[in-house]
């Protein structure tokens, strides 16, 4: 057995199907909407009314994330959320839902996708000096988007192509895990405005350890 299949056999061990084409089995909307559905075995996300969000109903911490988008429009902009919140406390200390936590922010070509933008969370977490546009991702085609988050440092790649790394051990310390969403942007004047974010081969697997590590290594360190 040559390496190269070795190495593909512990990564078709590892990696975790979020959607396979059939269904939206294991998502949930955050609002009791129709802004998401699979059409020709495509998740398709509406941008009508307000921004809205399909979120995993499983929650990861360390993990590689990879997916493929397509935006129909220039100006629609979408993102992925990772390690995310559903409520958030009030001043008086009252949870109300809420989707907060890191985005990856996807969209507008050219535009900052693959940098990281913390929602309800004051802002851009990508620092201001790395935060450029770019023509990486092309609106209207398929992009490949990948995720790596690893304890305080997230990194993301677009087609192939790194955008961001970026450590912040504070604000790890409050979102070091929760969920994974795909977001859609609300559009004004909406429902004549109405454009689409699709997303497909949606895939992800948990790390616990550097992504290089053995199969056996990661189901020893789950294990403990």
């Amino acid at each position: 057995m040559t390496l190269m299949s070795v190495a593909s056999q512990i990564a078709a061990e590892d990696w975790e199907i979020l959607f396979d084409g059939t269904g939206l089995d294991g998502w949930k909307p955050s609002r009791e909407n129709t802004q998401f559905e699979v059409i020709d075995r495509v998740i398709v996300g509406s941008s009508c009314g307000s921004t809205n969000f399909l979120q995993t109903v499983k929650e990861y911490a360390d993990f590689e994330l990879e997916l493929e988008i397509k935006i129909d429009d220039i100006d629609l902009n979408s993102g992925v959320q990772i390690r995310t919140r559903l409520t958030r406390q009030n001043d008086k200390g009252k949870s109300r839902p809420s989707i907060n936590g890191p985005q990856v922010d996807l969209g507008k070509s050219p535009g900052r996708s693959g940098h990281i933008f913390g929602q309800v969370m004051n802002g851009w977490i990508t620092p201001k000096e790395e935060l450029s546009n770019h023509s990486l991702m092309v609106n209207g085609d398929w992009n490949r988007v990948r995720v790596l988050a690893q304890g305080p440092r997230i990194q993301t790649w677009i087609n192939g192509q790194q955008v961001s790394d970026v450590v912040d051990a504070t604000i790890h310390q409050e979102y070091s895990s929760g969920v994974i969403a795909l977001q859609v942007h609300g559009v004004k004047k909406s429902p004549e405005k109405i454009r689409h974010a699709s997303f497909r081969n949606i895939r992800v697997r948990e790390t616990g350890l550097l992504v290089g590590s053995t199969t056996d290594e990661r189901k020893q360190k789950k294990a403990k």
